[in-house]
Order: C-alpha cells, then structure tokens, then sequence
C-alpha cells in the first residue's frame, strides 16, 4: 500500500490492524481494495438477515444498502451503529457510523451520514528499537444520497461519497521528502434502483464506483471496493398479529472478476410490528465465511433497537452489532 514505516515494529502492527478488518467484514470479498470502511454494513437488521441490504435497508443506513429505498421512506429517520470489531484483542478497533434521512415534498428523500473505522494506535519505533511517537490510524468517509419515485412502485437513487484513509502521518514513513505519506483520499459514488410491489421486493446497486486511492503514489493506488448487489424480497405472510418474509442476495466484486461471488440468504418475523426475530446465512467462499446469522429487533414509540450476531472468518469470534434509531 505505500513502501514502508520507519520501522520494521511499526509497519507489522499497521499490517496486523489491516489483515484483522479485511477478516472482520462479511461483505469484503479480499481483492486487494482500499477503503475498508465502505464495505462494512452499518445495517444491523440485514446483517441479522444474513446479508440482506438491496431491499431491506429502510431506516437510518438506506443510503449504504441502496439508495433507491430512500425513495420509499416517508418519515425523518436517524439513527447510529456501533460495533467492537476485535473484541479482547484490540479494543481500539472499532466501528461508527450514524445517519439522518430526511422526505421531502418534491425532491424524493435524501440522506447525510458518516462512517468512521479506527485501526487503533501503534508506536513509531526507531532503527534502535525505542518508541519515539504514536500515531492513531483511521479511516472517514461522510456521505450524502438520494432517492426518488420515478414510477409509483419503482425508486432510483443515488449517493456519493469521499473517504480518507490516515494510516500513518509522513513524520513515520521513510520515504523521501514530497514522496506521499500514510494518507489517501477519494470519492465515489453509488447508482441504485428498488421496485416495491405489495408483497415483493427487488432491489439492485453499484457500490463504490470511483478512482483508485492513492498514497505513496499512483503507482501504489488501491482500487476501490466497488461491488454489484442484486437481491429480492418476498413478504410470505402478512396480518395485523405478525408478518413473515424471506429474500436472498448475490454479490460480485466489481474489482477483479477471479473474487467468486457471496451469496446471502435471510427471513424475518415480526410481531405486532413491535419485535422482530430474524436469522439468515452467509456464503463466501473466498472470505472463508460459510456460517448462520442471527438477530432481534425491538421497537418502542418512535425508537428501535436493533441487534445482530454474524460470522467473521475461521478462527476469529463472532461480532456483536448494535443500532439505536428513531422515526418521527
């Protein structure tokens, strides 16, 4: 990603706090991108659901699952997601994002979030071994997206973005003065559409899409982790006691066409619209990810509380996801 630290100590604990996120995330197919922070789901229902996002994202994260959903919410929404990525192993790796929607009268829904993703911290050492700084390694990335009824059932949407990726500032990294440094920046954008007719949903987004971000220089750029997400939903039961609905997902990395495609599998019950139990799965095979997820949502008044288990890759413990939000 850029040559290296000023010491062997540092680059290998910036390296271990990368490998530990490209396994944290379910929906990161490992192909070499950048941006780690645009492909972990702030979407606590669907990461319940097993994946679920291109139909299912209705609430404060639509904007990331697709933002053609954006089309159908007619209330002001907001809400946040925290999640610990390595529990017991570092406890300065973590994961925010927070979210306002916000219905308008003739412009369609739009949406401004943010998400931030914190490496941690790792001590600057010296060709002596000794500890001369700290530095803290981040990644940011605010958002704006909207979406609208181009048709009564169908909704297009857009969103774009810019992210920051801060590995490691220049006083650290020994490459030559006006090199480059730890620090990257880009943009991209996201195209969506969803159709919404009574008791079936389908959804389709292009992830990501935008140029390389580059630290060092271009010629040590990361691509993006632009991705495609087709999926459908249908609502198999539905009364004023409780609804049931089932859907699947397929994702394919748009970075290199050899990453095998996810595929994700869900359903949902909810009771009286106020609690939700939700289990799903989790298929890829190039993030050695081949497990269930599991989940409850509990909505009181105008507030929800979301929770959700899901995998990570063999060897690792499973992460605990947690969203608060509000409709008025």
């Amino acid at each position: 990603m850029f040559r290296r630290l000023h010491s062997i100590s540092a680059l290998a604990a910036l390296a271990l706090s990368l490998a530990i996120l490209l396994l944290t995330s379910p929906a990161h197919a490992v192909d070499g991108s950048g941006a780690i922070s645009l492909t972990i789901s702030p979407n606590v229902r669907g990461e319940a659901m097993g994946g679920l996002y291109s139909t299912q994202s209705r609430d404060y994260s639509a904007r990331w699952g697709n933002p053609a959903l954006l089309a159908f919410i007619d209330q002001r929404t907001a809400g946040m997601m925290y999640s610990k990525l390595v529990p017991g192993l570092a406890e300065d790796v973590y994961y925010m994002y927070g979210g306002l929607v916000h219905p308008t009268q003739s412009l369609g829904t739009y949406q401004v979030d943010i998400t931030y993703l914190s490496y941690g911290t790792s001590d600057a050492v010296d060709t002596d071994g000794n500890v001369f700084d700290t530095f803290n390694s981040y990644e940011v990335s605010p958002a704006l997206g909207l979406g609208f009824k181009f048709l009564p059932n169908l909704g297009l949407g857009v969103a774009v973005k810019w992210v920051r990726v801060d590995l490691a500032p220049s006083s650290v990294i020994q490459d030559a003065p006006g090199s480059g440094s730890g620090t990257g920046n880009s943009w991209a954008f996201d195209l969506g559409t969803a159709y919404d007719h009574e008791r079936f949903r389908i959804g389709a987004v292009a992830a990501n899409l935008g140029p390389d971000i580059a630290f060092i220089d271009n010629e040590q750029s990361d691509p993006m982790p632009r991705l495609l997400r087709v999926g459908g939903m249908y609502e198999i039961y539905n009364s004023e006691l409780g609804d049931v609905r089932a859907g699947a997902e397929w994702e394919r990395s748009l970075v290199t066409f050899k990453t095998p495609s996810i595929f994700h599998a869900g359903a949902e019950f909810v009771y009286a619209g106020l609690f939700a139990a939700r289990a799903g799965y989790i298929h890829d095979k190039d993030g050695d990810i081949k497990s269930p997820t599991g989940g409850f949502g509990v909505r009181w008044a105008k507030a929800a509380l979301e929770y959700a288990n899901a995998p990570q890759a063999t060897g690792l413990d499973r992460l605990h996801r947690l969203a608060l939000w509000l409709s008025w």
